[in-house]
């Protein structure tokens, strides 16, 4: 797998998104008048190319099988703990998976709060979502991105996938099979030490960050593991750096300072990460090709700032003010 290859792959996915034919609006809130009330009524009416934007709500929306080339986009994550996110702090919390089952090969999923990602077809981004899990719920997958995300686990235990990118996620641990490969598993930090913190296969393995002194990685067979830094004991070799303070590593790795949950893990001034990559990139997931985007803000314009203090007149319209950001 070439790295040419594999970086073209996440700037076409991840580096813009793109609205595809009509964009379709879900909202499950009283009075809001939106196109659907569900995720799935949403998917059963688009067509190939469509974009789904899910609004934030109280209220948890349901899984969703989804069968359609699709882009599906939430407004991100942890809305209320991070500067400048958006006007509205109101999560898409998704209770139950969002299947991607055959036909919906290119599909997109951004800025969700959802419980499982079932991986179904290939040609997948999966980005700037906060899940608990993500399957592999064919046979074989391939072309798959999961990238920029906060997560619990990446655990596939079963099936196969190849050609892939697990890049740039805040991890409890990342398990892949002995049938999946080749994947590049770059740029993580790895915050739990379940199964060694990443167990893989036939992988290229570098710049990660494993935080916990027992996450010792098990050496598989086909990997390449280079200049990723662990808490644990080891000796220094290829690029690799152990027995590595992590109070020196992060701005916030005890969490006394109160950054939130995820601009914690960016490197301190003088952290051992700055350069400690491959290239000389950063090690963790604001380095390398991908960097991780605070709350998951998906790449498009948005509204953080809003301010309505008149009234609407029939003649000059409703006076307002509101501050945007573009997408990055």
């Amino acid at each position: 797998m070439k790295k040419q290859l594999l970086l073209g792959l996440i700037f076409t996915l991840v580096g813009g998104i793109v609205c595809g034919q009509h964009l379709i609006r879900v909202n499950n809130n009283a009075g809001a008048d939106p196109d659907y009330a569900t995720i799935q009524a949403a998917n059963d009416a688009a067509i190939n190319g469509d974009t789904i934007y899910i609004e934030g709500s109280t209220t948890a929306y349901a899984g969703a099988d989804i069968s359609k080339r699709l882009i599906i986009i939430g407004p991100g994550y942890f809305l209320t703990e991070n500067d400048s996110t958006q006007a509205n702090g109101l999560e898409v919390q998704i209770n139950g998976a969002i299947s991607f089952n055959p036909g919906s090969s290119g599909s997109i999923i951004a800025g969700c709060v959802v419980s499982g990602i079932g991986i179904g077809a290939d040609n997948l981004s999966i980005t700037r979502c906060n899940f608990s899990s993500i399957s592999i719920i064919v046979n074989t997958v391939n072309n798959i991105l999961i990238v920029q995300n906060y997560c619990s686990s990446i655990y596939m235990p079963s099936n196969k996938m190849t050609n892939s990118i697990i890049a740039n996620n805040m991890a409890d641990h990342i398990f892949c099979n002995a049938s999946c490969g080749p994947l590049q598993i770059i740029n993580n930090i790895i915050t739990g030490y379940s199964y060694g913190g990443i167990s893989a296969y036939n992988s290229s393995i570098a710049n990660n960050i494993l935080t916990q002194t027992t996450a010792n990685m098990p050496v598989h067979t086909g990997n390449t593991i280079n200049n990723n830094i662990f808490a644990g004991a080891g000796t220094n070799a290829n690029g690799n750096l152990y027995n590595v303070v992590m109070a020196n590593v992060f701005v916030d790795f005890s969490g006394s300072l109160k950054y939130s949950d995820d601009a914690k893990w960016k490197l301190k001034t003088g952290s051992p990460a700055i350069g400690a990559g491959v290239s000389g990139v950063d090690c963790g997931v604001f380095g390398g090709a991908a960097p991780y985007v605070l709350s998951g803000i998906p790449n498009l314009p948005h509204i953080y700032e809003a301010s309505i203090p008149g009234t609407a007149y029939s003649d000059k319209g409703l006076a307002c003010t509101i501050k945007v950001k573009s997408g990055k």
